[in-house]
């Protein structure tokens, strides 16, 4: 699948989008789609969790659970999966930048495939549709 790349301008530092990105124990929150996270491993530089996400789309409906390791940096954080049984890549990063005004804009990418019984092309539409919806929610849950 190809790469999906994202931009996004926000009203908040960058420190406080990456604090948001970072509070994986929130996603169920505001993501949707996120049942449940289990934090594994966290230090400073990296962070080590599970999800357990429920995705319906396209008149398909997915549960399905990854481990996926986090490499943070002081303004970007990277991702690549570790275990999945349906993901067969996932691997990403958020990067931010601090404008002349404190204010932060975030670049997105992320790359996703999987083995599930899913068209391609309906896998495709499912990250064209909802990737603006998961800047926003992140950007709006930062300017709370």
């Amino acid at each position: 699948m190809p790469v999906a790349k994202s931009k996004l301008e926000t009203f908040v530092s960058p420190e406080d989008l990456k604090e948001v990105i970072l509070d994986f124990e929130s996603y169920p929150k505001f993501l949707k789609e996120v049942q449940r996270v289990e934090v594994l491993e966290r230090t400073d530089e990296l962070v080590r969790a599970k999800f357990y996400i429920h995705v319906a789309f396209g008149g398909f409906e997915i549960e399905s659970d990854y481990t996926t390791k986090y490499t943070v940096d002081e303004l970007s954080i990277t991702w690549e999966l570790e275990h999945s049984e349906s993901i067969t890549k996932m691997n990403g990063s958020w990067a931010l930048t601090e404008t002349d005004d404190g204010e932060c804009v975030a670049n997105y990418e992320a790359e996703i495939e999987t083995n599930l019984a899913i068209p391609p092309e309906v896998q495709a539409l499912f990250v064209e549709e909802s990737l603006p919806k998961l800047m926003e929610t992140f950007r709006d849950r930062a300017e709370e």
